[in-house]
């Protein structure tokens, strides 16, 4: 299945289907259990990083250029809501506590 995400143009419900679409591939799982997944993953910085990490993967090994181009708009959009600050540490910033899936 082809990913929604439009890299000119922004729109929520793409931006987390295909979240949900490519933790689905990389971590082998159905739908319903991917979205528990970016769930889970999306409360705390070092389930954050993972993610980044799972996205970036999934980005490395696609093929096709356009749909590389989409991952890529996924991995800009999650940095820019926070998600790829975390360094390891235990210091929790409120200001910069986005959370791109419910």
């Amino acid at each position: 299945m082809r990913l929604q995400t439009d890299p000119s143009c922004f729109s929520i419900t793409a931006f987390l289907a295909d979240q949900v679409a490519i933790v689905a591939r990389q971590e082998k799982l159905p739908p319903g259990a991917a979205l528990l997944r970016l769930q889970e993953l999306s409360r705390t910085p070092e389930g954050r990083a993972t993610l980044m990490s799972l996205i970036e993967s999934a980005a490395q090994r696609e093929p096709n250029a356009e749909e590389a181009a989409k991952i890529d708009a996924i991995c800009r959009e999650l940095a820019a809501w926070g998600y790829g600050g975390f360094t390891g540490g235990t210091r929790h910033d409120p200001h910069h506590d986005h959370r791109a899936a419910a």
